[in-house]
């Protein structure tokens, strides 16, 4: 029969699909793990939150009641939220002043003073994101802090008074689930967009835990691994197009890392945080200049200086979080949190296809700073850098050749002919008004009898060096030091020359991985924002000074930072570890007392020392051998 025979056929196939669908979604649990991401609220921010949505009155307080020129008055004050086993406490001062209005008088007044304290279950509402707090318990105590254990009439009269208003607060976290949305979704590698879809449409809440600090709203996802690809043997070399999206990436990194630390300086910071912010900026660059030029470079260089950047980022933020107002602290949840939830997925490890994109760290900085930021790899200077590492090179006296008329009239035909050949070969110098042609020709290194230009470019020094001695007060001890340290700096970086000819032309000495500069050979990249670039390059007394700043930096703020003052009884040890981080960054500390310690000192270590033995005994005829 058609009927029995059809039925017949789905009692067979119907055991069949379910245990497909049933391996299907076997395959997908394999395939799946759930991840969580937590939204941590701390207790300060709490407070901050409640007095701007619910503490509104003069005063940040609660003003429940107010009749008859205050016969009749409930007002709370100072609230703060603390927790532990999964409930947050809310204390708040508590008056309570209450009469019988009889005219203009008030009859028969009481008044009571104490504090309040509220228990509270938090709740999160998985429509739209909104977490309430839930009144559980409630506590009088009295102004010597005595819990009061019966309440009267009036108490219980007012206390839901109290609890209405605080049922009405409430904590959106719809802008961070969002935020996190947009920021995850291009750090996956356009192979894994499926994966990522699914993982952020399974976005959802979690369980919300608190303790002593810090109340957590756990985010669940699924994490879907993304098919196995076939590894790469060997080392891979970029390709020239890749190597430029590579340098475009490295580039907004380090825009987005200058960008957090302009916001982060914004509010005052302690002298650590400083500090770290200055390890972590010369660190992060210092390590992509010594890679700049490997075209073997690995695609995770980025995603790791990102990553191990957060790691001592995420805490000052957390503390600058709570310092700001409330909307803004909220600003920075949504970015703590995005990379948080970065952190995790990177933890999943390369199977889950995540990866730094360019994308992301604007939308990073975006989520910070709004939809018109932009991150720009400008050369313009960063007064927030500036400032950071108390760099003012432009502090000099002007040098007595800019003070000097020019040597022509420019209203002249041969005046007029100078210009034209400044504009056209120096056209940087020119049009940022740099120094004049004929003082730049004038600082070019002869060939021959180089004594008169020695002695001017060791005057240019031990002036520069003079200068930040005496800007920066360093003792004689110090400043005896420091004074061979800067030309023997010079010397090992570009044997005194600020300018060179090439192809027939005058142009500032560059190094061979075309990043550093002149006499100093400061390094663009590493000191982009912070020196002028331009007079970098065409100004020598600038580069002078600038090299003599970022001396003195490794210097005291790390050389005796963290070593001590017994350093100072080793001249030569703190010569070389100064010239070590000046060449290789903050790194080099450690680095460089480990070759000290095991005698294996790189061929920069020994050339450095011997220049700088040459200084200390005036040896100046040995400069003959790199003119």
């Amino acid at each position: 029969h058609p009927q029995q025979t059809m039925s017949a056929i789905m009692n067979k196939i119907l055991p069949i699909l379910v245990v497909a669908l049933f391996s299907l979604v076997l395959v997908f649990e394999s395939k799946a793990k759930e991840i969580t991401i937590p939204i941590n609220l701390e207790y300060e921010l709490l407070d901050a939150l409640l007095v701007q949505s619910s503490f509104t009155d003069p005063n940040q307080t609660a003003q429940l009641l107010y009749e008859a020129d205050g016969c009749l008055e409930l007002r709370l004050s100072e609230p703060h939220f603390s927790g532990g086993a999964n409930v947050v406490n809310l204390v708040s001062k508590i008056f309570i002043h209450l009469g019988t209005p009889l005219g203009e008088n008030c009859l028969m007044p009481y008044q009571w003073n104490g504090s309040i304290e509220i228990s509270q279950v938090p709740q999160l509402n998985s429509s739209n994101w909104d977490l309430t707090f839930q009144t559980v318990d409630t506590k009088l105590f009295s102004a010597d802090g005595q819990e009061i254990d019966s309440l009267d009439v009036v108490f219980k009269r007012l206390l839901p008074v109290v609890n209405e208003h605080m049922r009405e607060f409430a904590i959106k976290l719809d802008s961070p689930v969002e935020d996190l949305r947009t920021f995850i979704l291009p750090m996956f590698t356009p192979e894994a967009r499926s994966e990522a879809e699914q993982l952020l449409n399974s976005i959802r809440p979690g369980a919300i835990t608190a303790n002593e600090t810090t109340l957590m709203v756990n985010v669940h996802a699924d994490a879907v691994e993304v098919a196995a690809t076939e590894a790469d043997e060997g080392v891979e070399t970029l390709s020239e197009e890749q190597m430029e999206n590579f340098l475009d990436l490295w580039e907004t990194w380090d825009s987005l890392l200058v960008f957090l630390i302009t916001m982060l300086s914004e509010q005052p910071l302690s002298p650590s945080e400083k500090q770290q912010l200055i390890d972590l900026l010369l660190d992060t660059r210092y390590q992509f200049v010594s890679q700049i030029n490997d075209p073997t470079i690995q695609k995770d260089f980025v995603r790791d200086q990102f990553l191990n950047g957060w790691e001592l980022l995420s805490g000052i933020f957390k503390n600058q979080m709570l310092r700001r107002p409330p909307e803004k602290g909220l600003g920075y949840l949504s970015f703590i949190t995005a990379v948080d939830a970065l952190m995790v997925l990177d933890e999943l490890g390369p199977a889950f296809g995540i990866e730094v994109s360019r994308n992301g760290l604007v939308r990073l900085a975006k989520i910070l700073g709004g939809e018109s930021i932009e991150l720009h790899y400008s050369p313009d200077i960063n007064k927030a850098l500036q400032q950071l590492f108390q760099a003012y090179p432009e502090q000099q006296e002007p040098s007595p050749e800019s003070e000097q008329p020019p040597a022509t009239d420019p209203d002249t035909s041969a005046g007029y002919m100078l210009k034209i050949i400044e504009s056209l070969f120096f056209p940087s110098a020119y049009a940022s008004n740099r120094p004049s042609f004929s003082e730049i020709k004038s600082w070019q290194a002869p060939k021959n009898n180089f004594e008169d230009y020695l002695n001017r470019i060791r005057d240019l020094l031990e002036f520069s060096a003079t200068s930040l001695v005496i800007r920066r007060q360093l003792p004689a001890n110090l400043s005896d030091i420091y004074r061979t340290i800067i030309p023997a700096i010079a010397w090992q970086e570009s044997c005194f020359k600020q300018f060179v000819v090439k192809d027939a032309k005058l142009t500032y000495l560059l190094s061979y991985n075309n990043s550093s500069v002149g006499i100093m050979q400061v390094n663009e990249r590493v000191w982009r924002g912070i020196y002028d670039t331009q007079r970098l390059r065409w100004d020598i007394r600038y580069n002078a000074s600038a090299g003599c700043e970022i001396a003195d930096l490794y210097l005291q703020k790390y050389a005796l930072g963290k070593y001590g003052s017994e350093i100072l009884s080793q001249t030569d040890t703190l010569a070389q570890l100064v010239y070590a981080m000046y060449n290789g960054g903050p790194s080099q500390y450690d680095k460089f007392l480990k070759r000290s310690k095991t005698k294996k000192l790189y061929d920069s270590d020994r050339l450095f020392a011997q220049k700088h033995e040459w200084v200390k005994n005036e040896s100046w005829e040995n400069v003959g051998k790199c003119f």
